[in-house]
């Protein structure tokens, strides 16, 4: 379901480090099944609300599965987190709107951001560098993908995602 679409986004990135990600896509195919459920839950609480999924994944680990998965749409967060011992995901299941987001703090900046520009019917995704950059440290990878109410998905490959506040202090 988003393996075409997050393929297009490794395609389409400027990020050289987009091209080594096909491995972990194919992986992350086969772990869907396990969390492909959440959408469904997230979709029926509110179906006219854009569901934004974040799949992040370790930068020092090759071919493994996303150690982290959110999906939100304004009225519930669910986050999923590897347990690497299982190999299954932990779940944590939120009430939350974009308001509880933003009292939060930059933890959610990248959600936040993304949900603004969905509101304002901008492309989100057309320009990652926009957002962030690759000459990062440490981090992972990380695909964003809006799976919006008309069965339409867009997504979007970013290395190292920098919330507005640094974005300014750089430039």
């Amino acid at each position: 379901m988003f393996n075409d679409s997050q393929m297009e986004s490794i395609k389409k990135s400027p990020f050289n480090s987009a091209k080594s990600l096909e491995s972990e896509l194919k992986m992350q195919k086969k772990f869907r099944d396990l969390y492909i459920n959440k959408l469904n839950e997230v979709q029926l609480k509110s179906p006219n609300n854009p569901i934004i999924i974040n799949e992040n994944y370790d930068f020092i680990c090759m071919g493994c599965p996303a150690d982290h998965i959110s999906f939100f749409n304004n009225e519930v967060l669910i986050t999923l987190n590897l347990n690497r011992k299982t190999m299954k995901y932990d779940e944590k299941k939120e009430n939350k709107n974009i308001d509880d987001l933003i009292l939060e703090g930059g933890i959610y900046s990248d959600i936040i951001e993304i949900y603004e520009n969905l509101n304002s019917k901008k492309k989100w995704n057309v320009e990652p560098e926009k957002y962030g950059t690759e000459d990062c440290f440490d981090g992972g990878h990380t695909f964003y993908t809006v799976y919006y109410p008309n069965n339409q998905i867009e997504s979007m490959y970013m290395r190292c995602w920098l919330p507005k506040e640094v974005r300014k202090e750089i430039k």
